[in-house]
């Protein structure tokens, strides 16, 4: 006879499809409810349970021992509310429970993030019912070591082979239960009393990572470490979590020993190699990282429940990056190559296909073939559509949603948008207005269809399409209202602050739509009407390539004019070096330099180019020797330094108008 033992506050979002995956597994349903406002305990009911309360009193292991203390099944397994049972497996499980050498059982246990990524480890989730079999901790409550201490036996513990999926973490899920502060709360407590306690230092670490405190999180791990037992089935984790954080901070050198660390202690460690192949791509050693890469493969996908493990390293992750690398070294080939086999493992990201369909074109002049190809790989025809339009094909976008015969409101957005790039604008407010109005879709496409209106030859009042109803923020209603009067000396038009970023949010969407005479013109009607205030507004925060670029060619025109002004090449010269233009933005800001010899924001940047230059060089050095440790250091050490850490993207001041 099996027990499931559960305990619960305000599952009625996901307890009945935990008990569905479960009630043919078990013989008794234990629900233990430490305060639920809901329907929790009436669904808990509906599936027959036996339900016990228990006042919360932060602390785990008291209420799971509350839980178990109620069973009668001769085995206990026991889940939370937001897991799931992997389907078809009670045969198995009641089979597990007829082996009378056996203890207890693992259960790979996988964690899914809003991503659908699934962090893989194993835990202790089915044992039999015995009074010395007690869970201990607050948080994160282990029976392992209970079991263990109380079996004379050795391997009395034993994979299950069987999958429990848990979903506890997505963002939504965890931070409704306010999980970071609770837990927070539970582990001060707890190192309080245990200050030395390396699983109490790890999980804290995991909790101030929440909170977005990467430095705290880092001083847990590191001190979690110097206590650790390295054969603890956590210590591969605190590693891992570790030397995320040093890469992070920038604390490279520091990363990189523990990586060879860890790989000494835990050879077989994939997720190891595969950060280290990440990291080494991340700055530029792109043979290097080939390595470490090709070495997740030859270990494979972890299946064995040793270490937790990332879904995927072992397999299509390192295949996509060998995909980057190649088209990085110039080898699309190899590049479609990995990125296909990568796809036939996993193919639920449309990233990966759109990566997949600029490699295509990239290789066939021939659009037609990439086509075809992508055709041959894909059933869905609208999806393929989406695809085509990510690698600006509209034309046989266009074709592909007529091919799918769809009149959905997918088809439309694809079909409209298409339209537009095309500058087919009236086609493009045709195929828009067959889209759902107030639906999801059309909300998507409204942005865009108030665009192909102001942008139409001649332009179309669009009034009519600005109803408050179709915003979810008040104020960015307002202001596209107020923008469409103004360009349509509507009698109500009202000024506009342009320092709002309701304003820069929608000159940011118009210039990302390539409709750089409207955003001019907008800008002229609402006060910015000299290049110099176009300029200022331009290279305000916050930033945009669209935007940087736009204010360059401003800036060029004035220089053509003969205007000597020193920021009008400090923009150009950035624009330069955001586009890998080293040697033009070096000439360019030596000329600013010559107007303006003392500026600290010119030196700044001459700085930063003479930094990337000799990035560049240290880069080109070690694709003729990519292990040279040497230049590895070399490397690092450029890249540790806080001037290239720190410095933004594209460098313009915000308090360093044009004019001035």
């Amino acid at each position: 006879m099996i027990s499931l033992c559960m305990i619960v506050k305000n599952e009625e979002h996901c307890l009945e499809k935990c008990l569905n995956s479960a009630k043919d597994c078990v013989d008794e349903i234990i629900i233990v409810d430490t305060g639920s406002e809901d329907n929790t305990v009436d669904i808990a009911n509906q599936y027959g349970a036996k339900v016990f309360f228990y006042q919360w009193d932060d602390d785990f292991a008291a209420a799971r021992n509350f839980s178990i203390s109620k069973a009668s099944g001769d085995w206990i397994i026991y889940l939370d509310a937001d897991e799931e049972l992997e389907p078809n497996c009670c045969h198995r499980l009641r089979k597990l429970a007829g082996n009378p050498n056996i203890e207890g059982y693992y259960f790979q246990i996988n964690n899914v993030n809003d991503k659908n990524e699934v962090l893989r480890h194993i835990n202790v989730r089915m044992f039999k019912n015995k009074p010395q079999y007690r869970f201990k901790g607050r948080l994160h409550e282990q029976i392992l070591g209970a079991i263990v201490e109380n079996s004379q036996e050795k391997n009395v513990v034993v994979n299950s082979g069987i999958n429990i999926f848990h979903y506890g973490y997505t963002a939504s899920e965890y931070f409704n239960k306010n999980k970071s502060d609770r837990n927070y709360r539970i582990l001060k407590k707890m190192l309080e009393e245990k200050p030395n306690d390396p699983f109490h230092l790890y999980n804290m670490g995991n909790c101030l990572i929440n909170f977005n405190d990467i430095k705290g999180a880092a001083k847990c791990y590191s001190q979690a470490l110097k206590h650790i037992n390295f054969k603890a089935a956590y210590a591969p984790s605190v590693f891992m979590s570790y030397i995320q954080c040093l890469i992070k901070l920038g604390r490279l050198t520091e990363a990189i020993k523990l990586i060879q660390i860890c790989k000494s202690l835990y050879p077989d460690y994939v997720d190891i190699y595969y950060i280290e192949g990440r990291l080494y791509s991340q700055i530029g050693n792109l043979h290097q990282a080939k390595v470490y890469f090709e070495k997740c493969l030859q270990l494979g996908e972890h299946v064995k429940g040793r270490y937790t493990s990332k879904t995927g390293t072992g397999s299509f992750l390192p295949l996509f990056e060998l995909a980057k690398l190649h088209q990085s070294l110039g080898d699309i080939d190899k590049s479609i190559n990995y990125q296909i086999q990568g796809l036939k493992i996993n193919n639920s990201d449309i990233i990966n296909f759109i990566t997949l369909a600029h490699l295509l074109k990239s290789k066939y002049k021939d659009t037609h073939k990439v086509y075809g190809i992508l055709s041959d790989l894909l059933d869905n025809k609208l999806l393929l559509a989406r695809l085509l339009l990510e690698i600006n094909e509209y034309e046989l976008s266009i074709k592909a949603v007529d091919e799918a015969a769809s009149e959905t409101d997918d088809a439309q957005l694809v079909k409209g948008t298409a339209l537009f790039k095309q500058c087919r604008y009236n086609e493009a407010i045709q195929a828009f207005k067959k889209i759902n109005p107030g639906s999801e879709i059309y909300k998507k496409a409204l942005p865009e269809l108030i665009a192909v209106h102001w942008a139409n030859t001649p332009p179309q009042n669009a009034s009519n399409l600005i109803q408050k109803d179709y915003f979810d923020d008040e104020y960015l209603y307002q202001y596209i209202r107020d923008i469409n009067n103004i360009l349509f000396n509507q009698p109500n038009a009202l000024n506009i602050d342009t320092g709002s970023r309701y304003f820069k949010q929608i000159i940011n969407k118009l210039l990302s739509y390539q409709l750089t005479g409207l955003t001019l013109e907008i800008l002229n009607l609402c006060g910015i009407n000299t290049p110099d205030k176009q300029i200022d507004f331009l290279t305000s925060p916050p930033a945009s390539e669209e935007k940087l670029e736009l204010a360059s060619k401003l800036a060029l025109a004035e220089i053509k004019k003969d205007a000597h002004n020193p920021q009008y090449f400090y923009i150009i010269a950035v624009y330069f070096l955001n586009n890998e233009e080293l040697d033009m933005a070096q000439n360019l800001i030596n000329k600013a330099l010559d107007l303006s010899p003392k500026s600290e924001l010119y030196q700044h940047l001459l700085i930063r180019i003479y930094y990337k230059k000799l990035l560049d060089i240290i880069k080109e050095a070690l694709v003729h020797f990519p292990s040279s440790s040497h230049l590895n250091k070399c490397l690092i050490n450029v890249l540790e330094t806080p001037l290239v850490l720190s410095a933004p993207r594209y460098l313009l001041s915000e308090n360093t108008p044009a004019h001035t």
